[in-house]
C-alpha cells in the first residue's frame, strides 16, 4: 500500500533519541484524551446545551435502530425541515453507532471526540515518521490542530460532527501526494477515501470546506494535480451519494446567507482574544450579525493566542519564501483562496447554486487555511541545514509548544461543556425537544423516498468496492 499511496513521501532518519517520541506520544494521547473526558464531565453530560438537544435526538433515533434492528426512515421530528431521517447529512451513520446501545447519549458524545482525536493523533504521527519531524514538532501540530477556539468552542455548543475536524491530518498528507512533483498514478485514492470518512461522520460541512481546499490548491498545480483532485473529489461522492443524493432531494430548508468576517480586525481578534459563551466584548459589525442572525461568538472563534499565531504565519512565510517544501505555493494558493471566501460577503455569489448553499456561515472557513499554514510552517521546518540550526529550531518548538499548551488550556476554560450545562440546563434553541420522546414512525406514500435512498444506497456501494478494488490492485510492473 505504501508503493501505491505514499510513493512521494521519504523515510528519513529519526531525528531524537527514541523515548522522546514515545513520551511526546504517550502525552498527547493520554493528556488529550484525559481534557476531552473532563470536558464532558466524564461522560456525565446530559446534552441539553444550546444545539446538543438536537445530536441527541439524532442518537436516541439511531439507538432504537441499533436496538431494534430496524432501519430508521422517519422519525418523529422534522430535524432541517424533514422529517425524513437518512435525508439529514449532519447524522452520525459510522460504524461506532452499534454501540449506543450500551452506552448514555453523553458517554457515546465523549467516547466519539475521544476516538476521533485519537485517530487525528495518529495522523500528525504519521506526518511525523514520514516527514521527519521532531518530537517537539509533532506536539505543537496536536495542540494546535486539536484544542483551538473553533474546535473546542463548536464541541462545547453542540456541534458533534466537528470531531471530524481531527481528521486533519490524514487530509492533508493524501492531499500532499496529489500536490507532488510527480504523483503516483493512484494518489488520489486516499483523499477520496477520508473526504468519504467525514460525510459518514455527518461532517459534511467539513468535506464541503477541504473540498473548496483542494480545489484551490490543485489550481495552483494544473498539469499535474487537477485532474487528481478531481477524481478525488468525484470519488468520494460516488462513494458518499447515500448521503447526498436523498439531502438534495428532501431537505427543503434554505436560509439566507449570513456573513463572513466583516473585518480584518475582527479576524484578528477571532485568533488572539479569548471570549466565552455570551460572546463577551464583541462590538461593531459582529454585534449586529450576533444579534440580527442569532450567531454566537463560537461562530468567529478560532483562538489560538498570539504566539502560536504568529509562530504560524511566520514559518509558513519562510516555507513559502524559500519554496520548501515543493507543494508550498499550492497549499499557500488554497489557504488564500478559502481566506477570501470567508470574507465579507464574497460567498454570498456562489450561496444560490446547488450544494454551494450548504453554507451560509463562511467564517468557519478559516480553520481549514489555519490547519494548511500550520502543515505548511511544520513542513519548511524540516531539514534544518546545520546542527546548530536545527537546535535553533527545536528550541523555538519547544518554547511556541508550552505557550500553546498555556493558551489552549485558558482559552478552553469558557467552553468546558461540563460547566455551560450546569450554568445553562435548557436549551433556548430546541425547546420542544425538552419533552419530545424521539421515536420512529412510519407514514405511507414513502417509496420515492425509499427508492431514492435505496439507490443511492446501491451506487455508494459500487462505488466504494470498486474504490478498495483499485486501492487494492496490484500497479502495473514496467517493462
Amino acid at each position: 500500500m505504501r508503493g501505491i499511496f505514499y510513493r512521494n513521501m521519504p523515510t528519513p532518519s529519526r531525528p531524537g533519541p527514541r523515548w522522546l517520541d514515545v513520551a511526546a506520544l504517550v502525552l498527547a494521547l493520554g493528556g488529550g484524551i484525559a481534557f476531552w473526558l473532563f470536558f464532558f464531565g466524564w461522560g456525565s453530560v446530559r446534552l441539553r446545551f444550546e444545539d446538543w438537544p438536537n445530536q441527541a435526538y439524532y442518537l436516541d433515533i439511531l439507538r432504537l435502530a441499533v436496538s431494534h434492528g430496524q432501519i430508521p426512515w422517519i422519525g418523529n421530528w422534522d430535524a432541517h425541515a424533514t422529517d425524513k431521517f437518512l435525508a439529514v447529512p449532519e447524522t452520525l451513520l459510522a460504524p461506532q453507532i452499534a454501540l449506543l446501545p450500551w452506552l448514555s447519549n453523553g458517554v457515546f458524545a465523549a467516547l466519539e471526540v475521544c476516538l476521533l482525536y485519537a485517530a487525528g493523533v495518529a495522523g500528525w504521527w504519521r506526518a511525523k515518521r514520514v516527514l521527519g519531524w521532531t518530537p517537539e514538532a509533532f506536539l505543537l501540530a496536536v495542540v494546535a490542530a486539536s484544542f483551538n477556539g473553533f474546535v473546542v468552542s463548536h464541541l462545547a455548543i453542540g456541534h458533534l460532527m466537528w470531531a471530524g475536524c481531527f481528521l486533519a491530518p490524514w487530509l492533508l498528507l493524501s492531499l500532499r501526494e496529489i500536490l507532488a512533483d510527480a504523483p503516483a498514478p493512484r494518489c488520489w485514492l486516499p483523499l477520496a477515501f477520508w473526504l468519504f470518512g467525514l460525510f459518514l461522520l455527518g461532517a459534511f460541512h467539513l468535506a464541503v470546506w477541504w473540498i473548496f481546499f483542494t480545489g484551490f490548491a490543485a489550481l495552483a498545480r494544473p498539469k499535474t494535480a487537477l485532474l487528481p483532485a478531481v477524481c478525488a473529489v468525484g470519488a468520494a461522492g460516488a462513494m458518499a451519494a447515500f448521503r447526498i443524493v436523498p439531502a438534495l432531494v428532501f431537505v427543503r430548508e434554505r436560509y439566507a446567507f449570513i456573513t463572513g468576517y466583516p473585518s480584518l480586525g475582527v479576524l484578528w481578534k477571532a485568533f488572539t482574544q479569548i471570549h466565552g459563551y455570551e460572546g463577551g466584548t464583541v462590538t461593531g459589525p459582529v454585534q449586529t450579525v450576533v444579534t440580527a442572525e442569532m450567531l454566537g461568538w463560537w461562530e468567529f472563534n478560532h483562538y489560538t493566542g498570539l504566539g502560536l499565531l504568529l509562530f504560524v504565519l511566520g514559518a509558513a512565510g519562510v516555507a513559502l519564501w524559500n519554496r520548501r517544501p515543493p507543494e508550498a505555493r499550492a497549499l499557500a494558493a488554497g489557504c488564500l483562496g478559502i481566506l477570501v471566501l470567508s470574507y465579507g460577503r464574497c460567498y454570498a455569489l456562489l450561496y444560490p447554486l446547488p450544494l454551494f448553499h450548504s453554507e451560509r456561515v463562511v467564517t468557519r472557513f478559516v480553520s481549514v487555511a489555519f490547519l494548511g499554514l500550520l502543515f505548511l510552517g511544520l513542513r519548511g521546518l524540516e531539514n534544518p541545514p546545520s546542527p546548530r540550526a536545527r537546535r535553533l529550531v527545536r528550541l523555538l518548538c519547544i518554547v511556541v509548544l508550552a505557550g500553546a499548551i498555556w493558551d489552549a488550556w485558558a482559552g478552553a476554560q469558557p467552553w468546558i461543556l461540563a460547566r455551560l450545562e450546569a450554568s445553562h440546563p435548557f436549551s433556548a434553541y430546541f425547546p420542544e425537544l425538552e419533552t419530545l420522546r424521539p421515536a420512529m414512525v412510519e407514514k405511507a406514500h414513502q417509496a420515492r423516498y425509499h427508492a431514492v435512498v435505496l439507490a443511492s444506497g446501491a451506487f455508494s456501494l459500487a462505488s466504494l468496492a470498486l474504490a478498495v478494488w483499485a486501492a487494492l490492485r496490484r500497479p502495473r510492473s514496467r517493462a
